[in-house]
Parts: structure tokens; C-alpha cells; sequence
């Protein structure tokens, strides 16, 4: 095969200033096992959801991912999540009692269009205006968003943004192929038109209405036990250390169009139609059951209450909250999921791998290196930089920050209200030489090992533009034009659904083509 991908786990402590990172490792870790994080592991690939609401003998059962239906599939989380879903049902297929198939929610009845309008690719934003209100409750669900007179600005914005390559007429075709009638049916048939070749089934949440009508209307009848149990869910995160995600219950109306937020206070329920009691807006909900939708922690209730799902899959921040969901569960009587968290990952593509073999760095270093000339100086001892020089440089990078601390405090101490203009004048020239003798020894260290500062932000800019990791930037789009279709067939087949934390993926070509 032409493309080949080479999968290397990446040690979490280089990337705990990515608060991503930092979070999928909070809930991997044992401490959150500890205090009841519901994580699924193989040997549990015989449970499933269910309650009363759903089939009793439901033939299939599912692994879930989800995502609102941004413009091209959005950041490059949402493609990893869908090969989450692929590769999991696959994994844990073998030997299971029923059919396991992947399913992916879309979430078409989120109504915040300006977290869907825009997509980045090569760096460069693409946003399609949205001419109707952004006032709260003037909204409508993104499915109802028309989306045909984006075709043509996202087909030229993509010439001019993809460098040609062989397979851009085929990138192009294939976004000129989707069904722009809406954000909605883009996104699916962009997710239907990349894997095709794998049983992923988009599924949004009007085709469950009717049958996730009952449970949504029980959960009106029951609200106030809700709530509390949210707020024992919420103390659950904070007894581990995390920030409880969800302030609160969210239920809506779609009125007109537009998704309203359904106001309940104790037995006090606002519909369009005036204030009711729960009872009589549950049964109204049982009534118009297209006309109301769950908010964020109300969803996955749903899902699993009506489907039998063996995993949730979630990114960091989705999985916090579902964990401080969980009281919600034993309220409702619905057996829940399980939760794992999606891959991810970092691509490299052939011209940064290069730039990181020269640096003499090992790909799953690269992280580190970047931010500790301590790692970069290592590397290019390995190289041949010489030890002795590092060893050196380290002395009197440490003898400098001790000595200059020692010397700014001793300074800083004849500081006082009435104190000469030159003494703080002088303070703080000690202060910058202090300053800038360090950087240029860090720089130094990092061009001895091959990370001088312009291989350094090429590398940086690929692996973490704009600071944050790829993967919540950077839209596969830029991959498919670089490597056709097999780039996605390649992270099916390598990439590990139950491998926990970062991974880095170099990317290579044993044709010898260049695609970088």
C-alpha cells in the first residue's frame, strides 16, 4: 500500500499544558476509577443500556460518538471520533452476544450556529454568515439552517486554500456532492461519503422523537429529583479534583422555528403557550413530541433509555459531563452505557516527520522537546552535539538563574517608597540580562540539537497551531487532499480505540511520492 501510518503513544506529563490532555488523563487515571468513573474496559463488552422506554430484544447493540454538524465535519475530533466508533464495534464484535454496530449521534438540534458556520483549513477560516437573530430563543435547531448558497463561497474558499495535489478534483467533487439543504445533511453526507466502506450509521435525533418523546416527559414529572441528583454528580467531579461542567437541566420548545428554552420552576412550567404544570407539559410533550428537545445533559438519558448501547464515546470535556450525569440514571431507572474516551492523536505528515528526524528526536518527544530545552539539549548530545558542552551550559544556566534570583532579592529589598529612579532602573536591567543570557543559552541548546527557532515553529505550527493540539483545529479536509481516501482506510486499520492518552501518527509513503 502507498500510505502508511506509524502509531506511537506520547507520555502525558508533555502535554499537561493542553487542558484536553491534561483532562483525558484526570478521568483515565486510577483516582477516577476510584471514585466511580463508569469506564468501559472489554471484559465489561457484555453490558448495554436499556430501560422500559426501549426494545427488550433490541437484535443490534451500539458503540456511539456524537458531534454537532459543523461545516466539512468540523476540527479533526470529530473524523477521530467516527474512526473511534468503527474500530471499537470492531474490537469488541468477536465473541459478543449480538450484532455491535457503530453509531454516530448527530446532534442537529443544537441551535448554537456560530459553533457550526466556519471551518479552517491550511490554517485559513471559512465562515458562512448567518443573517437570522443570535438572540436566546430566537434560534432555530441547525437542521432547519438552509445551507445552499454555501456551496459555491466553500468551493472557492477550498481552491484557494488546498495546494494542488492529485487528489484535490477529488476533494472538490466530493464536497460538491453533499447535501447542502442543511448544516444537518451536509455533515451526514460528508460523514456517509468518507466511510462509506464501514457500517457507521448517522443518526439524528428527530428519528428517535417519537420514541424519546415518553422518556423526555417523565423527566419534566420527575425534574426536581433531577436537579438534585445533578448536583450530587456535580460533587462527585469536585470530590476528584474537576470543575462540574453542566450548571444545570436544559429542556426546549421549538416554537416558530426557533428553539426556546422551556423555563421550569418547582411545579411551574413556561410553554409558548403559557405557564402549566409539570404533569399537564409532560403531557404535552407526550402530545407534540417533534416540538421538544433534550439540552445537553438530558441527551444521553435519551439515547440510552430507547437504545442498547455498549460505549459512549466522548471527548474530555463530554465525558466529565456524563459522568456528572450519572445520578440522573438511578432517578430515571435506565441502565447507562458505558464511557470510553476517543482516540486522540497528532498526524505527521512526511516533511515534519523529516524535520523531527534531523532534530534527532523521537516522534513521540517532539512535545516535550518543543517546550524543555532540557529535552532538546538532550537530544542533541545523542546526536552529537557533546555532552560536555550540555553539561557545561546546564552549570551555568543554573548558576545564573540562582545567582541573578540571589542578587534581584537582595536588590528588591532596598526598595522602598522614596527610593532613586536608578535603583529601580538598574534593577530591572539586571533583571532583562538575567532574562535574556537564559533564553539565548535555552536557544542555543535547542539549535545544537537541530530545534533552531525556525524548524521549531514549523514544527510547532503543524503540531499545535494556535497553541492547541491539531486535532481541535486542524479539519481532515487538509489530509484527504494531501493522501486521497486511503487516509482514512489507514486510520481504521492502525489507529487503537482502547490505547489511553495522546498518540502521534507519522505519516509516510513507501512509493517514494512526495506529499507534503
Amino acid at each position: 500500500m502507498a500510505l502508511s501510518f506509524d502509531v506511537r503513544p506520547v507520555d502525558p506529563a508533555s502535554l499537561r499544558g493542553q487542558a484536553d490532555a491534561a483532562l483525558f488523563e484526570r478521568l483515565a487515571s486510577a483516582d477516577a476509577a476510584r471514585r466511580g468513573f463508569p469506564g468501559f474496559a472489554p471484559e465489561r463488552a457484555d453490558h448495554a443500556s436499556g430501560s422500559r422506554f426501549g426494545e427488550p430484544r433490541a437484535p443490534v447493540r451500539h458503540v456511539v460518538a456524537g458531534q454537532q454538524p459543523g461545516l466539512l465535519t468540523g476540527p479533526m475530533y470529530t473524523f477521530l471520533k467516527a474512526v473511534s466508533a468503527i474500530t471499537l464495534s470492531r474490537r469488541i464484535a468477536t465473541g459478543y452476544g449480538a450484532p455491535i454496530r457503530p453509531l454516530f449521534w448527530v446532534a442537529s438540534e443544537d441551535h448554537d450556529v456560530i459553533e457550526v458556520n466556519r471551518v479552517t483549513v491550511n490554517g485559513r477560516r471559512f465562515v458562512h454568515p448567518y443573517a437570522g437573530s443570535l438572540e436566546r430563543g430566537r434560534v432555530p435547531p441547525v437542521t432547519a439552517i438552509a445551507l445552499a448558497d454555501a456551496r459555491e463561497p466553500l468551493l472557492a474558499f477550498l481552491r484557494e486554500a488546498l495546494p494542488p495535489t492529485e487528489f484535490t478534483p477529488w476533494v472538490l467533487d466530493q464536497v460538491a456532492g453533499l447535501d447542502f439543504t442543511s448544516y444537518a445533511t451536509a455533515f451526514t453526507s460528508l460523514l456517509r461519503a468518507l466511510f462509506g466502506a464501514w457500517p457507521l450509521e448517522p443518526m439524528e435525533p428527530g428519528a428517535l422523537r417519537a420514541r424519546t418523546a415518553p422518556v423526555l416527559a417523565e423527566i419534566v414529572e420527575r425534574w426536581p429529583e433531577l436537579e438534585r441528583a445533578l448536583e450530587e454528580g456535580a460533587n462527585t467531579l469536585r470530590g476528584a479534583g474537576l470543575a462540574p461542567p453542566l450548571a444545570g437541566l436544559r429542556l426546549f420548545e421549538i416554537v416558530a422555528g426557533a428553539r426556546v428554552p422551556v423555563e421550569i420552576d418547582g411545579d411551574r412550567v413556561s410553554l409558548a403557550a403559557g405557564v402549566v404544570s409539570r404533569t399537564a407539559a409532560a403531557e404535552e410533550i407526550r402530545r407534540r413530541p417533534r416540538d421538544f428537545s433534550p439540552g445537553a445533559a438530558l441527551r444521553p438519558l435519551c439515547q440510552d433509555a430507547v437504545l442498547p448501547v455498549v460505549v459512549t464515546l466522548g471527548g474530555p470535556t463530554e465525558l466529565a459531563y456524563l459522568w456528572q450525569i450519572r445520578p440522573l440514571y438511578d432517578v430515571m431507572e435506565i441502565r447507562p452505557s458505558r464511557l470510553h474516551p476517543r482516540i486522540s492523536a497528532t498526524f505527521l505528515e512526511p516533511a515534519i516527520a523529516r524535520a523531527v528526524q534531523k532534530a534527532g528526536l523521537a516522534p513521540e518527544a517532539v512535545f516535550a522537546a518543543l517546550e524543555s530545552p532540557a529535552t532538546a539539549a538532550d537530544a542533541g548530545a545523542a546526536a552529537g552535539a557533546g555532552a560536555a558542552r550540555v553539561d557545561l551550559e546546564a552549570s551555568l544556566r543554573g548558576s545564573i538563574e540562582r545567582r541573578g534570583g540571589e542578587l534581584l532579592a537582595d536588590i528588591d529589598r532596598l526598595d522602598r517608597p522614596d527610593a532613586p529612579r536608578w535603583l529601580r532602573t538598574g534593577r530591572d536591567g539586571v533583571a532583562s540580562g538575567v532574562r535574556r543570557i537564559v533564553e539565548g543559552l535555552d536557544e542555543e541548546r535547542r539549535a545544537a540539537a537541530g530545534l533552531d527557532r525556525a524548524r521549531r515553529e514549523k514544527i510547532r505550527a503543524a503540531l499545535l497551531p494556535g497553541g492547541r493540539l491539531q486535532e481541535r483545529t486542524t479539519n481532515v479536509i487538509e489530509f484527504l487532499n494531501r493522501h486521497g481516501p486511503d487516509f482514512v482506510a489507514r486510520a481504521i486499520e492502525t489507529l487503537d480505540p482502547l490505547a489511553r492518552g495522546h498518540q502521534v501518527v507519522v505519516i509516510s509513503s513507501d512509493t517514494g511520492r512526495e506529499r507534503s
